[in-house]
């Protein structure tokens, strides 16, 4: 039996001396060195959880009862068996990632549609399911699959010459990049998190700080934080556009971090707002930091699901875009409805990736990107760093045995990179399907009076619940309750302000079925706390 999550040990006792362990999570099982005892005592492994009221956030595990022992004894035992820990991981387990936290309660009721209807349906974690039978499909084909000798032995640490070739050549055809990419620009990795790690173990030391506009993807913070010891510094979006940031609010924010700021990382398409940066917005980031000897990593790990650009621009001969939209009778129903505009919106911009700009100092910025997203393989965690520095990739490949990645997967995606037509034509089709689906949401949003950001890339928007006048922490309790997951703003390190809280992530990227599901029983949750 083991504690996942354990923030302090102490013991206390109520009015009738029964004797409790104080743990910071709803976990169940006990590891026994934890437990106070003597030589000839036993323990019951079955432990009783006492829930406390919701304001108080631990837990009671009532302890067995102790054969005429010392209190003080009890307590030396307990400090001399507990387990030592780093202050890193000290660090570490004092702090609340609420993604995760979402995540457990999700996990534990987690909806199916035949064996648990009433479970909690997930439009929180950044995942696409709409692509499921074409990618098993190609996948499971014998020819992509098949495991050789060869990969039963060790593989190249980044990835093999064959894999990085395949992704440059990928990411040369749809990012444009001004100086082509070959595979020494790429190191391939167990997942875009890991990687952000090793750039953080090459590019800072262990409590610099990174600017970052807010609000911004949650997973940065422990991505870089937990293993680097690099914390964000966020940086403050204009009021009328959630994608500028001024050059102003960027020496702000550098000029009053308690940290030393190395560095700039963005996500673009941006992550939560689904919707890309300008081209301009990129190159103020770069310009601002290279006058200030700091480096950039931009996160394009969206890249290929830029879905408004690639279906505008991919418009089949007697179509118009009009043809790609959803048009069941739930939206047929709503298409008299008009958007309620978001006071954030802002200017909507094409997709430009970073390397395809005249960047002032190309040595210095750094990018990811990797096939969870746009190809729909999250649960292979395969992630890739682009970088043109040589120092920087070399530093990258001395520690990425840390991260590399199993050679059948190597192999399964080489074979299927390598597939030129049939890879363009997947990416093409799943933006129509992305296309579709928003289309869909946005119908259905609009009919409800719920404003939104304005989305063009990723699949997942950004929606306004302040009407529902609650908190947005009790909001996200009343969602999951009525068996909905969606993220809420802090998650994202949004402005503790009345704007900036209040809106939640939704994804969008799940069959229709699924998705209407999840719509009523947002609406539900939404009428039932305004009565």
């Amino acid at each position: 039996m083991t504690v996942t999550a354990l923030k302090s040990i102490s013991i206390s006792y109520n009015n009738n001396k029964r004797k409790h362990l104080i743990i910071n999570d709803n976990f169940v099982d006990i590891h026994d060195d934890i437990l106070p005892r003597t030589k000839k005592e036993k323990i019951d492994k079955t432990i009783k959880i006492e829930k406390l009221p919701e304001e108080n956030k631990t837990v009671k595990v009532p302890s067995i009862e102790k054969n005429n022992k010392k209190e003080n004894e009890s307590v030396r035992t307990t400090q001399k068996i507990a387990p030592k820990l780093s202050k890193r991981a000290l660090e570490i387990q004092n702090e609340e990632f609420l993604l995760s936290k979402g995540i457990i309660i999700v996990r534990n009721n987690k909806y199916h549609p035949e064996t648990n209807p009433n479970g909690i349906i997930n439009l929180g974690t950044a995942e696409n399911k709409l692509n499921n039978v074409e990618m098993l499909s190609k996948i499971n084909d014998p020819k992509i699959s098949t495991v050789t000798p060869e990969q039963l032995l060790y593989g190249p640490n980044p990835g093999s010459d064959r894999l990085r070739e395949e992704i440059a050549k990928l990411l040369n055809r749809h990012f444009n990049p001004k100086v082509l990419l070959s595979k020494e620009n790429i190191c391939v990795g167990n997942g875009c998190g890991p990687l952000l790690n090793l750039c953080g173990e090459v590019l800072f030391d262990a409590g610099d700080a990174f600017l970052v506009p807010e609000p911004f993807y949650g997973g940065f913070e422990a991505d870089i934080k937990y293993g680097a010891r690099v914390y964000p510094v966020p940086v403050q979006h204009e009021k009328d556009d959630c994608l500028k940031v001024s050059e102003e609010a960027l020496e702000e924010a550098l000029r009053n971090s308690s940290r030393p700021v190395k560095g700039i990382i963005i996500a673009n398409p941006n992550n939560p707002f689904g919707r890309c940066y300008s081209a301009e917005q990129l190159l103020l980031f770069c310009n601002f930091a290279k006058s200030h000897g700091l480096f950039v990593i931009c996160d394009e790990i969206y890249g290929l699901s830029t879905w408004n650009d690639i279906v505008t621009e991919n418009i089949e001969e007697g179509k118009t875009i009009e043809d790609y939209e959803c048009h069941c009778d739930r939206c047929k129903g709503f298409k008299d409805n008009k958007r309620i505009e978001s006071d954030i919106d802002g200017r909507c911009s094409k997709f430009t990736s970073i390397f395809s700009l005249d960047l002032p100092d190309p040595e210095n910025t750094h990018g990811l990107w990797g096939f969870s997203k746009d190809f729909c393989l999250n649960g292979l965690r395969i992630g890739v760093t682009i970088s043109y520095s040589k120092t920087v990739m070399a530093a990258i490949q001395k520690i990425c045995f840390l991260t590399c990645i199993p050679t059948n997967i190597d192999n399964i995606l080489v074979n299927i990179l390598s597939d030129e037509k049939w890879t363009d034509e997947f990416i093409l089709n799943n933006n129509r399907k992305l296309f579709k689906s928003y289309n869909h949401l946005t119908n259905s949003l609009n009919a409800h009076g719920i404003p939104y950001v304005k989305g063009d890339s990723g699949f997942f928007i950004y929606i306004d619940l302040h009407q529902a006048g609650l908190n947005e922490y009790d909001l996200w309790m009343k969602l999951l309750e009525g068996g909905l997951y969606i993220s809420p703003s802090q998650a994202f390190f949004s402005k503790d302000t009345k704007e900036e809280r209040n809106w939640f992530r939704v994804c969008f990227a799940v069959e229709q079925d699924e998705l209407d599901l999840s719509l009523d029983r947002l609406y539900k949750v939404l009428k039932s706390v305004k009565n």
